[in-house]
């Protein structure tokens, strides 16, 4: 009884959609390229591995430099952050070391498991 109870609320619920070239996952840099970077699913970004999770609702998580000094050895963090989708054009906001980052990428599929970005627009808001 108890299964077809379960069975029937969980399939009235609603999935969201994960279609389109940049579905809920997460994506490392691959290579870089003409106007931008490929990015490589994974099932989890490597530590101290720049790369992003998108997550559902809207959510995501950079992972980039931890501070202003780049030299090696790199450490990265993970800054909670925003994203959303308009056709092929995603745009991010997310907390950094000085302050607040915003990208706006131009994404196609390049191969399997691959997506292709050209940076639109970078902007950078940094704390007082």
């Amino acid at each position: 009884m108890w299964t077809l109870l379960l069975g029937a609320f969980f399939s009235c619920t609603q999935q969201e959609d994960l279609s389109g070239p940049l579905p809920v996952e997460s994506r490392v840099q691959a290579e870089r390229v003409d106007q931008g970077f490929t990015l490589q699913q994974v099932s989890s970004v490597p530590a101290n591995t720049f790369g992003y999770r998108l997550l559902p609702g809207g959510k995501m998580v950079n992972r980039t430099f931890s501070g202003w000094c780049a030299t090696p050895p790199i450490v990265t963090q993970d800054y909670e952050g925003t994203w959303r989708l308009d056709g092929d054009i995603l745009t991010w906001e997310s907390p950094f070391w000085g302050g607040i980052e915003t990208q706006e990428w131009r994404i196609s599929p390049s191969a399997q498991n691959t997506i292709r970005v050209e940076v639109i627009r970078r902007d950078f808001t940094y704390s007082q």
